[in-house]
């Protein structure tokens, strides 16, 4: 079944209608065959190895999972004139996809302020500031006496 980016084949009333926009690329073989008892183990290493990697896969499905909730949450003005509203399920993902995207890049912790510090930034407004006047004075004089 191919499927047209933004829209979705279900009634928006159907429960599970947003797990199956989001999630309609996964087969239940292809969990299956994730899920087989097997090798499968993650050392120390292979945790500090493949942090950046898992870092970027985790990114990629949040904004796969954003941009299959977009379409629900951001209606056009057609849906808006026949009373169509934003459903607040996907309202919701989307809320959680943002608030984790904002997690994994750090936005909420404190920046540092730059790469001087505090007293050499005071310092080179000082500087400036002086140089500013300096030159202000210097205008000054020299129309003075021109007149």
């Amino acid at each position: 079944m191919t499927r047209v980016l933004g829209t979705c084949h279900f009634r928006t009333d159907e429960c599970l209608c947003m797990l199956i926009c989001i999630f309609d690329r996964v087969t239940l073989s292809d969990m299956n065959k994730e899920l087989e008892p097997g090798n499968h183990s993650i050392g120390e290493e292979d945790v500090a190895q493949s942090a950046p990697m898992v870092r970027a896969l985790v990114v990629q499905r949040l904004e796969m999972i954003w941009r299959n909730c977009e379409p629900h949450i951001q209606l056009t003005p057609e849906d808006l004139e026949i009373g169509r509203r934003p459903d607040p399920r996907f309202i919701e993902a989307g809320i959680r996809v943002n608030d984790r995207l904002i997690a994994l890049y750090g936005l909420l912790r404190p920046q540092p302020a730059g790469d001087q510090g505090p007293e050499e930034g005071v310092e080179a407004l000082r500087a400036g500031a002086e140089a500013a006047v300096r030159a202000l004075e210097a205008k000054i004089m020299e129309q003075n006496g021109q007149e």
